[in-house]
């Protein structure tokens, strides 16, 4: 009959390791715990319309903010703001899970563009 030895501290220490090891990489691959903060910039414009006759119509068109290097999350969340819809291009196997696991690195129509609200913003993705 065989006697089994208690496992070594050594080899107790090597296993935990491995283990917290395999733990922070498939953390990482993921990209799940990103601590960076979005960033924001809020500009309020006020304007006043001219008097109207009744028979007019108005058109508004908005410049297209600029979200370029952004967050997905982030960028859908400007965009839409500014009264456009948003259209994502290149989004992965699976698509977006995680939106903050994404980057825009092109849109179309260019930043400052001026659009009628309700139009659509394409954003081509990447993965941050």
């Amino acid at each position: 009959m065989t006697t089994r030895r208690p496992a070594s501290w050594t080899a107790v220490a090597l296993g935990v390791a491995s283990g917290f090891l395999i733990g922070v990489l498939f953390v990482v691959a993921l990209g799940i715990g990103s601590a960076e903060e979005p960033r924001t910039r809020t500009v309020t414009v006020l304007s006043r319309a001219p008097p109207l006759s009744g028979d007019e119509t108005v058109i508004t068109r908005t410049a297209v903010p600029d979200v370029t290097g952004e967050r997905l999350d982030v960028a859908h969340e400007r965009l839409e703001r500014a009264g456009f819809l948003v259209k994502e291009e290149k989004g992965g196997l699976f698509g977006t899970i995680v939106d903050s696991n994404w980057e825009v690195v092109e849109q179309d129509p260019a930043a400052e563009t001026l659009l009628e609200r309700g139009s659509t913003v394409r954003i081509t993705l990447d993965r941050r």
